[in-house]
C-alpha cells in the first residue's frame, strides 16, 4: 500500500506543479485561454495557482522528509481534493464539461492519498 500511495501522491504532485505553475507564472496566458479565469481575474487565478503549488509540495514533502507533521500530507491531500470540488462546480456553472473527467480523477486521487495516510499507513 505504501508504494501505491507514493505513486498516486507523485502523480497528484506532478499535476498540481504543472497546473499551479501555469496559473502562477503564466497567468495572463492562462486567463486568455480559460473562460472561467477571465471572470475570476488575474489576482484570484494567481492565488489559486500558489495554493495548488503549496498543495503539490505538501502532499509529498512532509511524508518524504519526515520534517513537520506527517498530518500535513493528509491536510494537503484533502485541500487539493477540495480545490477540485470547487473546480467541478465552476465548470458545471460555466457549462464547460470537457474537463470534468480530469476534475473527478483529481478529487479521487488525493482522497486516496488522504485516506491511505490516515488509516492504512
Amino acid at each position: 500500500m505504501e508504494i501505491a500511495l507514493w505513486i498516486v501522491a507523485s502523480i497528484v504532485a506532478a499535476f498540481y506543479l504543472m497546473a499551479g505553475g501555469m496559473k502562477t507564472f503564466k497567468t495572463v496566458d492562462f486567463v486568455e485561454k480559460a473562460p472561467w479565469a477571465k471572470r475570476m481575474g488575474v489576482p484570484l487565478v494567481r492565488v489559486v495557482g500558489i495554493l495548488e503549488l503549496l498543495g503539490a509540495v505538501g502532499i509529498v514533502l512532509p511524508q518524504l522528509t519526515g520534517i513537520g507533521a506527517p498530518a500535513l500530507t493528509i491536510i494537503a491531500a484533502g485541500c487539493l481534493a477540495l480545490v477540485q470540488i470547487v473546480a467541478i462546480g465552476i465548470h458545471i456553472a460555466e457549462k464547460s464539461l470537457g474537463s470534468l473527467p480530469i476534475n473527478v480523477a483529481m478529487v479521487i486521487l488525493p482522497l486516496f492519498v488522504m485516506i491511505g495516510r490516515l488509516f492504512w499507513v
